[in-house]
């Protein structure tokens, strides 16, 4: 028999199973809790129809999932470093006039959502793509907000002027001018969240917006494609994430060896950082890319996210 996609935890322990047996699913490795009450096959975690049905376990009547929830949905995860480790959230909305339900491992507001707003994804009601991306750019901490626009629009479930246009009309609305600053940064080209961070990073400093996915060609063919930098300078600066770089020591062998290749035949300087560099309280980052830009304004204070 094909084991189940999604469990409902509650129903288990109605159904006589004990917590013993259900923690002995998730200890096995085949089950990944999510929303705190429903075990998803780890397999089928991906699976767009299984995330709908983890939903549809917990959702309130009347709710429409929003925010990182509508993002998970749709296939991108806005979360904070490390917290993908650990179950998502369930976020949703309710109209006004409703009780906003409060349980733990649930997020639940009031507000009015037109059918412009909303789409059924596999039998539930969520955000779409437009409003979840605006919402996550108006409430979500700016670097998570950023690094959520530039995801949509990479993967064109959005177009960056539909979204200015709806800030635009959107004015007076609560943490709207927060958004228009996100929109401005937005950068489709960026491949991953730590390259969105690390150009917010650069940018709060007071450097010069870096050029993304710079081009490093020899005879006419692409040999490099280096993440962002200043070319006039020939600086780059790279994110390396931890599964990519930081893995083995192969990995890292390798980054050294196309890193001196690019100093040596192209005479590129390019920085390696990694989440630390990013995300920590030191600016050793900032300064050194400005000595080698030859930046010479204030480099402002860095800013707590």
């Amino acid at each position: 028999m094909t084991p189940a996609p999604v469990l409902d935890m509650r129903r288990l322990r109605a159904d006589g199973v004990t917590w013993a047996q259900v923690q002995r699913l998730v200890a096995s490795g085949a089950y990944v809790p999510v929303f705190r009450s429903v075990l998803v096959r780890r397999a089928l975690l991906d699976d767009p129809e299984v995330r709908a049905a983890a939903v549809r376990a917990v959702l309130p009547p009347g709710g429409a999932v929003c925010r990182d929830t509508a993002a998970w949905l749709h296939g991108i995860d806005v979360r904070a470093p490390g917290l993908h480790l650990r179950p998502p959230r369930l976020q949703c909305v309710v109209p006004p006039g409703t009780a906003r339900v409060r349980r733990p491992g649930l997020q639940c507001w009031l507000a009015a959502l037109t059918d412009e707003d909303v789409r059924d994804i596999g039998g539930v009601p969520a955000t779409t793509p437009v409003r979840t991306a605006l919402d996550l750019a108006r409430y979500a901490p700016r670097y998570l907000g950023l690094a959520a626009i530039d995801a949509y629009t990479r993967q064109r479930l959005v177009e960056l002027g539909h979204l200015v246009r709806r800030a635009r009309e959107l004015s007076g609305a609560r943490n709207i001018a927060r958004a228009r600053v996100v929109l401005e940064l937005c950068d489709p080209a960026a491949e991953s969240a730590g390259e969105s961070w690390l150009r917010l990073r650069l940018f709060e400093a007071g450097l010069p917006r870096p050029e993304a996915q710079i081009s490093i060609r020899d005879g006419g063919r692409e040999v490099y494609r280096l993440d962002m930098g200043y070319r006039e300078a020939r600086v780059a600066v790279e994110y390396d994430g931890e599964a990519h770089h930081h893995m083995t020591a192969a990995q890292q062998t390798v980054d050294e060896r196309r890193r001196a290749d690019l100093h040596r035949r192209f005479g590129w300087h390019v920085i390696g950082v990694h989440r630390g560099d990013v995300l920590g309280r030191r600016n050793d980052l900032e300064r050194t890319v400005a000595g080698l830009i030859g930046h010479t304004g204030v480099l402002l204070a860095r800013q707590e996210w």
